[in-house]
C-alpha cells in the first residue's frame, strides 16, 4: 500500500478549530452586538437577537469551510460577470477566459508568454502485472519521468475522452480489396475465391464504419502536460520523459501542432473537429458551456493508503476531463513546510479520542512524509486534482457516477459552490490556480496514481477480432523490435470458445489473401473450407489423391548460383526418415541398401541431382512398384549372401507399398494430390481414428513436407513477383498429433515455428490438452520452445489442475502470473486472455458477425450472398 500523507498545510488554530478568520468575523459580531445593546434603539435586544442568530451559522462546518466562506463565494459571484460569449462586448469574450494564444514548433503559447508542451501516453494492461512488475513502472519508470519536472516548471496529468477513429482500419480494408482484386487478375485466386473473400471485407467494412460514424465510441486518452517558460528546456524535459517512460516499454508520443490544436479542443470537452466554445454562463452550483453542463469536483479528502494505480478508477469514467496538476515545491521550503504543521498539530490542546486520534495519525504521516523526502530523495508535489463532468443540459447522469466513485474510493470533493468561474479556468491545461485547494504528496505515491490503464487493442493495420472496452484490431504481420514474428498458440478447454475464435481468425485471414493450410484432425473445418471455396483433402485414402514419396518437391529458388541444385540430395534425406516411420522395424544395414537402392531406382528414370525438377511431370518419377522391383532383382543376382537376406528383408517389407499392398492406395502411383487453393484443409480424422501410428505418422510426414515446401514457395513466389503474400499453417488439436514414439508432428510444429517468419508466414497451434502437450520432459522442451517463439498466445478458460502445466510451459515466455491465472480460470466462454508481447496482455471477447459466423457454424445453413 501507498501511503498519501494528510494536509502539510496546516492552519493556525486557538481552540479547537478555531482559527484567525474565525476570531475576527466572531469579534465583528460580537461588536456589532454591543453597539445594538449601546444604542437608543427601541427593539435593540430583538436587533442584537437576530445579529447573533444571522451570525452563529455562520460558524457551522461544511466539508472543511465555514458557511460564511460560502456566503463570500455567493456574494462575489452574485456581483461578478457570468456569462461569456464569442463576440461579447466589454470584455466579456470567450477570448477573455482563454489562456492560450497560438500553437506553433510543437508547443502552446500562453498569452503570458510561457509554453506548454504535451506527451500523450498509450495505456497498459496494468492490473494484470505481477505486483514488482507494477512496483517498477510507478517506482522506477512514472515517478522517474514526473522527477524530471524541475522547480521552474509545473506539471498536470491529463485524461480527455476523445472519439474512437477508425479511418485508418477503414483504409487498410479498402487497401485489401485492391489487392484481392489485383490476385484475381493475376490469376493467383479463382473468381470464386475472390467473391467469397470480398464478402467478408464488405461485411468488416460495414461494421467498422458503423463503429466510425453512428456508435460514436468514446475512450479515455492520457497525457502529461509540462509548463515552462523557457520554450528549449521545456522541449528538452519532454524529451528526456519520452526517454524514461519507454524504458518501461510505455509508448509515448510528443505531440506535434496539429495534435495540440485537438488536444486543447478536446480539454474542453468538444469532440468536433472544427468545434469552439460560444457560449459560457457561470451559475452558483454549476456551468453552462453551449449544449454541455461541465460540473466540477475539486478532490479535497484522500484515503490515507492506497494502491497501485489508485487514479484508475477516478480518471476512466466516461464524459469526464481529469486534470491533476503538479507543482514541484522546493526541498527546504517543503521541510519547513512539514516541519511547522507537525508543531502546529503537537500544540493542539487534547479533547475527544476520535480527535486524539486523528491528531496523532496526521502527525505519523507527516513524519513519515518527513522521513522520505529527507532520506529517499523524493520531491513534495502540490497536487489539485480536479474531475470536470460533461453533462447535456438538464442531466445529471456523469455527475452522479463522479460522486458515487468518490465515495466508493474514499475521497471527498468540493463541489465550488459560487466558484465556478474560479474552478472552471484552473481545470484549463494551465499555471493559473484559483481555487487553493491541494494536497502536499511525495512522487512515489503521484504516481502510483497511475491511470494510464486500458485494455486497448488498435493496431492500425489490424483485423476486427473482437471486443474488450474498444472494438479489438490486431495486426498479425506488423514487425519491429517488440514483434518479431506472427506464431501463435490457442490454448482452452473444451466448450471454451477457441474453435469458434480460431475460424473467426482464419476467415479473416483468409480475406486479406493469405494461403491457409489446415490440419484438421476431428474434421471441424469442412463448412467453412467450402464457402471460401477452398479445398477438403481426406488424407485416410485417395480419394482426393495420393502423394507419392518419391515425387521431389522443389522451391522455386532451388538452382545455386553455381548450377548444383539442392532439392535432390534434400529429398534423399527426406525418404530416409520417410522409411525409419513406415518401416520401423528395418535394421540399419538394411535401411542403407534401401537409400541406395532408391537413388538407383531414381537413376533408371534418368533423375538425378542436375535434373530440372519443376520441368517433370508426377508420372515421371519413380514409384514403389519400381522400387520392389529393383529390389526383386538384387534378390536373384546379388552375390553376396548377407546382402542377399537384407534384399529378401526390403522385398518382404515393400510388398505392402506396391500393387496389391495394404498401403499401395495411399502411395503407390503418381502424384495426384491437387490442393491449387489459397484455403486446404487436410482432414486427418480417419487416419487418426484407425489407430495405426506407422500409417498416420508416415503420411503426415509427407503431408507436412508437402507444407514445408509451400512455405517456401510462399516466399520465392514474393521474391519472383514483388508480391507480399501471407500464408499460415494451422495444426488443430495439436494434442492428438503428438505421440512420444512418432514425433513427427511435434518436430514440424517445433522447426517450422522457428523459420516460418523468415518465409512471410505464421503458424498456427491449438490444444485443450496441456498435460499431452507437455508430456514427457522432450515434449515438454519442445513445446515450451513452440511457445517461446510465438508471438501472440490466445488463451482461454482451463480448469485449474491445468494452471501448473501452463505455468511450466510460459516459464520463458514471460511467464503467467497469479492475477492473470486466476483470471484465466475464470475467463467465460469467448473470452480470451491475449499475449501479444510480454508486455502486452490484454483479456478480448471474440465476436463474429452474423455473416462471418454463417461461414462456419454447422448449425446455421443460411449462408449470406
Amino acid at each position: 500500500m501507498r501511503l498519501i500523507p494528510r494536509n502539510t498545510k496546516v492552519k493556525l488554530q486557538f481552540y479547537k478549530g478555531i482559527t484567525l478568520p474565525d476570531i475576527f468575523l466572531g469579534l465583528t459580531g460580537l461588536a456589532l452586538v454591543a453597539i445594538t445593546l449601546a444604542s437608543n434603539f427601541s427593539f435593540k435586544y430583538l436587533l442584537a437577537l437576530g445579529i447573533v442568530c444571522v451570525f452563529t451559522p455562520l460558524f457551522v462546518l461544511i466539508g472543511n469551510e465555514r458557511i460564511y466562506m460560502s456566503v463570500v463565494y455567493m456574494f462575489r459571484h452574485l456581483f461578478g460577470r457570468k456569462r461569456y460569449t464569442k463576440n461579447g462586448k466589454d470584455g466579456a469574450t470567450i477570448d477573455s477566459i482563454t489562456p492560450y494564444e497560438k500553437v506553433e514548433n510543437g508547443l502552446i503559447k500562453n498569452k503570458d508568454g510561457s509554453y506548454i508542451g504535451v506527451v500523450e501516453i498509450k495505456p497498459i494492461e496494468f492490473r494484470l502485472l505481477a505486483g514488482g512488475r507494477q512496483d517498477y513502472l510507478i517506482d522506477g519508470i512514472l515517478a522517474n519521468a514526473l522527477g524530471a519536472v524541475n522547480l521552474t516548471q509545473e506539471a498536470e496529468i491529463v485524461k480527455l475522452d476523445k472519439e474512437l477513429n477508425l479511418n485508418k482500419q477503414l483504409q487498410a480494408e479498402l487497401d485489401r480489396i485492391e489487392d484481392l482484386l489485383a490476385a484475381e487478375e493475376n490469376g493467383s485466386i479463382t473468381h470464386d475465391e475472390y467473391v467469397s473473400r470480398l464478402n467478408v471485407i464488405e461485411d468488416r467494412i460495414t461494421l467498422i464504419d458503423t463503429l466510425n460514424s453512428e456508435s460514436r465510441v468514446t475512450y479515455s486518452a492520457y497525457y502529461i502536460a509540462v509548463h515552462d517558460k523557457s520554450a528549449t528546456a521545456l522541449k528538452d524535459t519532454l524529451a528526456y520523459m519520452k526517454q524514461i517512460l519507454q524504458t518501461g516499454s510505455i509508448e509515448t508520443n510528443i505531440l506535434g501542432n496539429v495534435e495540440l490544436k485537438e488536444f486543447l479542443r478536446l480539454s474542453y470537452g468538444i469532440q468536433a473537429e472544427n468545434g469552439e466554445v460560444v457560449n459560457v454562463k457561470f451559475g452558483l452550483n454549476g456551468t453552462l458551456q453551449d449544449d454541455k453542463k461541465p460540473s466540477h469536483f475539486v478532490v479535497c479528502g484522500y484515503p490515507l493508503k492506497v494502491g497501485n494505480a489508485w487514479g484508475e478508477d477516478l480518471f476512466d469514467i466516461p464524459g469526464t476531463k481529469v486534470v491533476m496538476k503538479l507543482k514541484p515545491v522546493e526541498k527546504s521550503k517543503a521541510i519547513r513546510r512539514i516541519d511547522n504543521a507537525i508543531i502546529e498539530l503537537s500544540t493542539r490542546k487534547k479533547s475527544k479520542a476520535s480527535k486524539v486520534i486523528d491528531n496523532t495519525t496526521h502527525i505519523e504521516t507527516l513524519s513519515a512524509l518527513l522521513v522520505r523526502l529527507q532520506n529517499d530523495n523524493e520531491t513534495l508535489f502540490d497536487v489539485t486534482f480536479i474531475i470536470t463532468a460533461y453533462d447535456e443540459n438538464g442531466k445529471a447522469d456523469v455527475k452522479k457516477r463522479i460522486r458515487s466513485k468518490l465515495r466508493e474510493n474514499g475521497f471527498s470533493a468540493n463541489e465550488m459552490f459560487g466558484r465556478q468561474s474560479d474552478v472552471y479556468l484552473t481545470s484549463t491545461i494551465t499555471e493559473y490556480d484559483k481555487v487553493k485547494i491541494s494536497r502536499g504528496i511525495q512522487t512515489t505515491s503521484v504516481a502510483a496514481c497511475f491511470p494510464f490503464v486500458s485494455n486497448a487493442v488498435m493496431d492500425e493495420n489490424g483485423l476486427l477480432l473482437g471486443e474488450n472496452r474498444l472494438p479489438v484490431f490486431v495486426d498479425f504481420f506488423k514487425r519491429n523490435s517488440e514483434f518479431v514474428n506472427s506464431n501463435m498458440v490457442v490454448i482452452g478447454k473444451p466448450g471454451s470458445g477457441k474453435s469458434y475464435a480460431t475460424k473467426t481468425l482464419l476467415t479473416h485471414l483468409a480475406s486479406c489473401g493469405t494461403k491457409i493450410h489446415i490440419l484438421d484432425p476431428e474434421n471441424e473445418y469442412t463448412k467453412l473450407t467450402e464457402n471460401l471455396n477452398g479445398k477438403m483433402l481426406d488424407v485416410a485414402s485417395a480419394k482426393f489423391g495420393k502423394v507419392n514419396p518419391f515425387h521431389v518437391i522443389v522451391s522455386l529458388g532451388d538452382e545455386n548460383e553455381d548450377g548444383s541444385r539442392n532439392s535432390y540430395f534434400a529429398h534423399l534425406q527426406f525418404l530416409e526418415e520417410f522409411y525409419k516411420t513406415s518401416i520401423p522395424g528395418l535394421s540399419p544395414d538394411c535401411l542403407e541398401l534401401l537409400n541406395r537402392l532408391t537413388t538407383e531406382v531414381y537413376a533408371r528414370k534418368g533423375i538425378d541431382e542436375d535434373s530440372r525438377f519443376e520441368r517433370l511431370k508426377p508420372k515421371d518419377y519413380p514409384t514403389f512398384d519400381d522400387l520392389a522391383e529393383l529390389t526383386d532383382e538384387r534378390v536373384s543376382t546379388e552375390p553376396d549372401e548377407y546382402n542377399r537376406s537384407c534384399y529378401k528383408i526390403l522385398s518382404n517389407y515393400l510388398s505392402k507399398f506396391r500393387s496389391g499392398g495394404r498401403y499401395s492406395n495411399l502411395w503407390n502411383g503418381p502424384t495426384s494430390l491437387n490442393a491449387d487453393a489459397d484455403f486446404v484443409c487436410f482432414n486427418f480424422q480417419k487416419l487418426i481414428a484407425n489407430r495405426n501410428g506407422t500409417v498416420a505418422n508416415s503420411q503426415m510426414l509427407l503431408i507436412l513436407k508437402w507444407l514445408e515446401n509451400e512455405v517456401i514457395k510462399n516466399r520465392d513466389y514474393n521474391l519472383k513477383f514483388g508480391a507480399n503474400r501471407k500464408i499460415a499453417v494451422v495444426i488443430d488439436e495439436a494434442h492428438l498429433f503428438v505421440d512420444e514414439r512418432y514425433p513427427v508432428a511435434l518436430d514440424f510444429m517445433f522447426q517450422l515455428a522457428k523459420r516460418i517468419r523468415k518465409y512471410g508466414g505464421m503458424q498456427i497451434v491449438i490444444t485443450q490438452s496441456l498435460k499431452d502437450f507437455a508430456g514427457t520432459p522432450e515434449t515438454a522442451r519442445k513445446s515450451m520452445a513452440i511457445i517461446n517463439v510465438s508471438q501472440y498466445s490466445l488463451i482461454f478458460a482451463l480448469p485449474p489442475n491445468d494452471m501448473t502445466e501452463l505455468c511450466k510451459l510460459y516459464e520463458k515466455a514471460g511467464q503467467i502470473n497469479a492475477a492473470e491465472s486466476e483470471n484465466i480460470v475464470h475467463n467465460p466462454r469467448g473470452c480470451a486472455f491475449l499475449i501479444s508481447s510480454p508486455e502486452k496482455r490484454t483479456n478480448i471477447r471474440i465476436v463474429a458477425t452474423p455473416y462471418v459466423e454463417s461461414l462456419f457454424d454447422e448449425n446455421n445453413n443460411q449462408q449470406e450472398n
